[in-house]
Order: structure tokens, then C-alpha cells, then sequence
């Protein structure tokens, strides 16, 4: 139940007013931080702090050694089984010809540009979606109140 004075509706928007403030703070601030880290820092260029070098005289008590020799596998007693041999340029298939794959022959990717298109909501897009959707959130809410006698 509403009050009649309209209370509840002045809190609501209060509220709403509140929150479309705090989502446009913090857009501002993301947008803040990508303009600072792209085009106002300084841009820093890496120096070399130090290089690594190998000695070139022997460290003492470390000698080389070579890798074990290769052991034969043992074999577990009998005779081999006989293994089915496939004869070179054989058809995997039941027909003896290949089928051709479906939809024509295969094409490569194609590629080009200047690399991914832009796509999706910029910011400005996203920001006006923002503000479309407040001011039908609170049309829908008075025609619901108005609907109330």
C-alpha cells in the first residue's frame, strides 16, 4: 500500500537518482584511468639492469658426465602375433573410393584488415543504453502508479 501523500514514490526516485549517479561515477573513472595510462603518462623505456654472463672458467668439483646407454625392453616369453599390414595407397573405405567432403571443397580462412573489427557497445553507447533504460524504468513506475486509484 502507497501512502497518499507519495512517500514511497519519492524515496524510489531518490534511490534510482542515487544509483544512475554512482554508475556515472564510475564510468567517469574508468574512462579517467584509460585516458591517464594511454595518453598522459610518461612512456617509460625499459633499461637493462644487468646482464647475465656464464663463467668461463671451470667451477671446481662439478665435473661433466655422459647419459646412461639405452637398454633393450625385455620381452615377456613366446613368439610375436602376426600384425595386419595395410598396403600403401589403400582405401579406408567399404566402396574403394573416397567420398568428397560435404558442401564442396574446403576453402581456406579468409584473412585481412587491420586486425579485429569494432564491434559491440562503445562507451557513449553504453552510457545512452544507460540513461534509455533509467527513463523507462521510471515511466514504467508512474504509469503503475497512476494505474492505482
Amino acid at each position: 500500500m502507497e501512502n497518499p501523500n507519495g512517500a514511497q514514490s519519492r524515496i524510489f526516485i531518490i534511490v534510482a537518482i542515487g544509483l544512475v549517479g554512482l554508475l556515472m561515477l564510475g564510468l567517469l573513472s574508468i574512462a579517467g584511468l584509460v585516458v591517464w595510462t594511454r595518453f598522459l603518462a610518461p612512456s617509460e623505456t625499459p633499461t637493462v639492469v644487468a646482464e647475465a654472463t656464464l663463467p668461463s672458467t671451470p667451477v671446481p668439483g662439478v665435473t661433466a658426465t655422459q647419459p646412461p646407454a639405452p637398454v633393450g625392453t625385455p620381452t615377456v616369453g613366446g613368439a610375436p602375433t602376426a600384425t595386419r599390414v595395410i598396403e600403401p595407397g589403400a582405401s579406408p573405405t567399404a566402396g574403394g573410393e573416397t567420398p568428397a567432403p560435404e558442401g564442396g571443397s574446403p576453402t581456406a580462412t579468409p584473412t585481412g584488415g587491420d586486425g579485429i573489427p569494432d564491434t559491440g557497445f562503445g562507451p557513449l553507447e553504453a552510457v545512452v543504453g544507460g540513461i534509455v533504460l533509467l527513463v523507462v524504468i521510471l515511466f514504467v513506475r508512474r504509469l503503475r502508479l497512476t494505474g492505482q486509484t
